[in-house]
């Protein structure tokens, strides 16, 4: 396979594992209008750390030898601070702002990375860089067009939003250093378990009174795409990527979430194809751009 064709392979793996992720801005209310956000956390973060524990020993040997146990509570760490305070802040958040202001702010986290990766030497700016990644929060701005269609947006559940988005950006940013010494696999799956297990009380307390069989078909589905789809397949996709594309390169695919949930929004929920849609999005492709140029 000629380098040419390798490069397209990851970013084309980037763009559908972002393009995922920004459904499941929108899918996930249906499971978060019927179960308690803390639970939907909780119970995601343990299912999906085992799903990964599995794919993970599944291939042990092929990569990496077998972690030592003088390893794990550094992986552990990562996955208290990078999965359990993800998963809370992003459910709870998304459960009580619009899925558009969740994709604006989630839209600052390729500023996070860059930030975080500089700091750990990691990256250096570009005049090129810094400009993609102003265009493309243009573009976010001028997408997200308050619509009278829309959920309320809440101060509180954007800044709860965004401090998914901090912890999604310590995750990538320490994320691709611990991968490098034990491999992405191995980072997955003890991450998320160690998230999921620091969960667990909250999760049972929410669940011992929880009518389970009250849960919807259509909200159990919505529960299945964000665990198996969104936090397994595209957490895998991403940590292929990871080892061989920078952090904040790949964050500046994140601009495409809210593209991509403003799009679901318009069958889903009524909202119309208007100028700042095409204008949005536009500017955010070329930021995209820019930055993967830099």
């Amino acid at each position: 396979m000629t380098d040419g064709a390798s490069r397209f392979r990851i970013y084309l793996l980037i763009t559908v594992v972002y393009l995922f992720w920004g459904s499941n801005f929108v899918i996930s209310k249906f499971a978060l209008n019927e179960m308690p956000s803390p639970l939907a956390a909780g119970m995601r973060s343990l299912l999906a750390g085992a799903l990964l524990y599995v794919v993970y020993r599944s291939m042990q040997g092929e990569d990496r030898p077998p972690l030592r146990r003088d390893e794990i509570p550094r992986l552990a760490l990562l996955g208290v601070l990078g999965i359990s305070v993800n998963q809370v802040c992003f459910l709870a958040g998304l459960s009580i702002t619009s899925a558009s202001h969740a994709a604006i702010v989630i839209g600052m986290t390729p500023f996070m990375v860059l930030f975080l990766a500089w700091l750990r030497g990691q990256e250096s700016f570009t005049w090129k860089r810094v400009l993609g990644l102003c265009v493309a929060v243009v573009g976010v701005l001028i997408l997200q067009k308050p619509s009278p269609s829309t959920q309320s947006a809440s101060l509180i559940g954007d800044l709860l939003i965004l401090g998914a988005g901090a912890s999604f950006s310590y995750y990538t940013v320490y994320g691709k250093e611990l991968a490098i010494e034990h491999g992405a696999m191995a980072v997955l799956s003890v991450s998320f378990l160690a998230g999921g297990i620091l969960l667990l009380p909250v999760t049972l307390y929410f669940a011992k009174g929880f009518d389970f069989g009250k849960v919807s078909t259509t909200a159990w589905l919505s529960f299945g795409y964000m665990t198996v789809v969104s936090s397994v397949l595209c957490s895998i996709g991403w940590a292929i990527a990871l080892k061989r594309v920078t952090a904040s390169r790949i964050s500046a695919f994140s601009y495409l979430q809210p593209l991509v949930a403003t799009l679901m929004a318009i069958p889903m929920l009524g909202e119309p194809i208007t100028a700042s849609l095409v204008g949005g999005g536009s500017l955010i492709m070329t930021g995209v751009y820019l930055s993967e140029r830099a």
